[in-house]
């Protein structure tokens, strides 16, 4: 799968920020902001890789992959400043048995408002350079929030040694359909 990288210049930054620690705090408007902010560093700090060759992935280990997931009703956002919502991504890639796991959590809105709970990414099968799962969930907290989420997710692996993740993803929802994208880099902790 090979992604148009200059279709997520506030996807990366946000993922940046997040690996950091942004959002969290008890105002959502900021953390949205925050997160915001973050998306544009992280995409920054990605927009320079391309798809990690075939070749150099990795088969043995495991690398886990911190960074935003943007989501909107209706289509897939095309930026994540486009998101009217803005989530968390923790990604787990084990790459000696080509499975990807995870969640997309801590989402707030564009209007300042929390979601609770957690989209699971599960299922995920890494096949080359790239990347596919479900996603299932809940998220409520607000009259518009999507409720009970079901859908998937695909991706690649970008930079050397697969230093990098990128997506989109669909899923329908109680409140509607979802477009779904997201940026990672590996979490240095």
């Amino acid at each position: 799968m090979t992604f148009v990288r200059r279709t997520f210049p506030t996807l990366s930054a946000l993922c940046l920020l997040a690996a950091c620690g942004g959002g969290g705090s008890d105002n959502p408007a900021a953390d949205y902001s925050s997160d915001a902010a973050g998306a544009d560093r992280l995409t920054a700090e990605t927009a320079s890789l391309t798809q990690t060759a075939a070749a150099s992935m990795p088969t043995t280990g495991r690398a886990e992959y911190d960074g935003v997931v943007g989501m909107a009703f209706g289509s897939t956002p095309t930026t994540l400043s486009s998101a009217e919502m803005l989530g968390e991504v923790d990604l787990t890639a084990n790459f000696a048995t080509g499975q990807i796991t995870g969640e997309f959590d801590d989402f707030n809105t564009a209007a300042g408002q929390e979601l609770n709970g957690t989209l699971r990414v599960s299922n995920g099968q890494i096949v080359g350079n790239a990347f596919s799962a479900d996603i299932a969930g809940n998220l409520t907290g607000t009259t518009s929030a999507p409720g009970a989420v079901s859908g998937s997710v695909s991706g690649d692996f970008l930079g050397t040694n697969a230093s990098a993740i990128e997506g989109t993803g669909t899923a329908s929802s109680t409140a509607g359909d979802l477009g779904l994208v997201f940026v990672g880099t590996l979490d240095r902790d």
